[in-house]
């Protein structure tokens, strides 16, 4: 089952907050004073209480094992400023900005709270704090205030923050805090490796926090063929194979979906069944959007419904490119087509980021391009030749795209 990252709603999710707080700090750390929990287990102050608060609490299976909240400025300040005068960082914030617009927007991050066996899982703590930035992005933050305990200060040094003073022992938390100060620019650029981002897809969009967040491992399914269909979803990172089961029970690879595509979505909008299996081929992030979200969205913003026709345009022309190529292609054509669309997909490399891999035999190529096994190698061979790419049994290394040079080499075999 995947883990799931979505901002607390229901009273069921806070309380599933508060008491994770008890567990981590009080049991598992024994950092807070017992005067701060309740007497059944919960730990909560005054700022759970504000209109502008929002806790990202992160579930595997119905447990919750991650959550951290977000605060907006108000007139009784935020909750680092409970044990640090931050005054005269306010002062200068003010004074950068005097006659601006928009004005400054002051936010918090409070009360992280990550069960014991969690707190090495990089891919957890990472999406758990993209969600909160994502969240105060939504706000228009252009600061954000915190108290990190000593012991990971360095941490949040790696997000963009600096300390404000020096270390201090706070008897209430039980813990040496120090307090903090960062630009967002500095969070978001952290978080999601650009700048702040200018207006496109709204399931692109890293503001819309209100989405649900996926964790997959590699291999997990995150829908079946078959499945009722509850939600659409878009790719944040990694990727998801795309397979359906032939009259012969056997699995046939129809698409390699990668970061940035939106996919399920024409199933929450005719209420029929998923047609296909969508898998994880690396650890992947999703977001899933709820059909009533997506509905909601476009009905309230006519720019949503352009974006929303143009994918589907988009999807109908491939859909008949697809085709075609099927109906009066030859097998070349086919598989070096095929081809082309797996490039777009397979992983780039980090050491060397013009060469990609994709982690799929010849097998499965010929499945998804409809050809001979034979054909596919014949094809791979030349392309090997040429030097655009090598091949193993269930790997293709591409060192450069499937060009149209390649595909009269492969053609002039025929």
């Amino acid at each position: 089952m995947p883990i799931k990252l979505k901002v607390a709603r229901t009273a069921e999710e806070l309380d599933d907050v508060f008491r994770l707080r008890y567990d981590v700090y009080v049991s598992e750390r024994n950092k807070f004073s017992e005067k701060r929990a309740t007497s059944d287990g919960r730990i909560t102050d005054h700022f759970d209480a504000l209109p502008e608060v929002a806790n990202v609490v992160v579930y595997d299976g119905d447990i919750a094992v991650a959550s951290f909240r977000v605060n907006k400025d108000s007139t009784i300040g935020l909750a680092p400023e409970k044990y640090f005068d931050f005054t005269q960082v306010r002062t200068l914030i003010a004074q950068a900005s005097d006659g601006e617009d928009p004005v400054p927007c002051i936010v918090s991050g409070s009360m992280l709270a990550i069960r014991k066996e969690w707190r090495h899982k990089r891919n957890v703590i990472f999406a758990l704090f993209k969600k909160t930035t994502a969240v105060m992005h939504g706000w228009g933050a252009t600061h954000v205030f915190g108290a990190a305990s000593a012991e990971t200060f360095s941490l949040y040094g790696r997000l963009g923050f600096n300390s404000i003073a020096g270390e201090e022992w706070v008897e209430s938390v039980g813990d040496k805090l120090i307090p903090m100060m960062a630009p967002f620019e500095k969070v978001f650029t952290w978080a999601f490796g650009q700048e702040l981002p200018e207006k496109k897809q709204f399931w692109l969009d890293n503001s819309y926090a209100e989405f649900e967040t996926l964790l997959l491992s590699p291999g997990e399914v995150l829908f079946h063929q078959g499945d009722a269909a509850e939600y659409a979803y878009s790719i944040e990172k990694g990727g998801v194979s795309i397979s359906r089961q032939g009259a012969d029970r056997k699995e046939l690879v129809i698409a390699q979906l990668c970061k940035g595509t939106l996919f399920g979505e024409l199933s929450i909008f005719d209420d029929e069944r998923r047609t296909a299996t969508a898998t994880a081929t690396m650890n992947t992030q999703v977001i899933a959007i709820k059909r009533k979200q997506m509905l909601d969205i476009i009905h309230q913003d006519s720019d949503k419904m352009d974006q929303l026709l143009c994918h589907f345009s988009q999807q109908l022309r491939q859909a008949d490119h697809v085709a075609l190529v099927q109906q009066f292609a030859p097998q070349t054509s086919r598989v070096s087509y095929a081809l082309e669309q797996l490039w777009s997909s397979a992983k780039a490399q980090k050491e060397c980021p013009a060469t990609r891999t994709l982690k799929m035999g010849a097998g499965q190529i010929a499945r998804r391009a409809q050809v001979r096994e034979s054909e596919v190698r014949r094809v791979l061979e030349v392309r090997r030749a040429s030097g655009g790419l090598d091949y193993g049994d269930d790997i293709v290394h591409f060192f450069r795209a499937p060009s149209s040079d390649d595909l009269v080499s492969a053609s002039g075999m025929q």
